[in-house]
């Protein structure tokens, strides 16, 4: 059987966040991706993993999508909750903050294999960690994904 499209969304976001290498397109380069956050402390990661992201699938709602007479058209609208991790020696984030901030961006509203899968993608919020931890920066980044699907198959 093949992969959900929510699982085909997921694909394509962990993809799109490995693209992310310093160079025309994107000024970060992002050196480690996995749906896993570590255990522990923030300050335990391994550096050489760092900067960081953690893409996971999160909350959603579903409802019979509003497209021709078939109803088994569903739409699900999906909340992608992106967590991020920069590290700096001098206790100095925000330029690796920013910088990260909008390539993750970049790079999900632009990937042209997620935007074959989905209606829409929205980036709805940032949440940081204000600042508490030395040296890293930890925040999340939400976006809203619209996407269809037939009810036979699940989403």
């Amino acid at each position: 059987m093949a992969n959900s499209v929510r699982q085909q969304i997921m694909s394509a976001v962990t993809a799109a966040l490995t693209a992310i290498v310093a160079g025309s397109t994107y000024v970060s380069t992002v050196a480690h991706v996995s749906e896993s956050l570590p255990e522990g402390p923030v300050q335990d990661i391994d550096l050489s993993k760092v900067p960081a992201c953690f893409p996971i699938d999160a909350d959603e709602t579903r409802q019979p999508a509003l497209v021709g007479d078939d109803e088994d058209n569903m739409e699900g609208r999906l909340t992608v909750l992106v967590t991020c991790v920069v590290y700096s020696a001098t206790n100095s984030t925000r330029q690796a903050r920013n910088d990260l901030m909008r390539d993750v961006e970049k790079a999900l509203l632009g990937d042209s294999t997620l935007a074959s899968l989905i209606v829409d993608i929205e980036p709805s919020k940032v949440t940081t960690d204000k600042g508490v931890i030395p040296n890293f920066s930890v925040w999340d980044q939400e976006f809203l994904v619209a996407y269809r699907y037939n009810r036979a198959d699940g989403g």
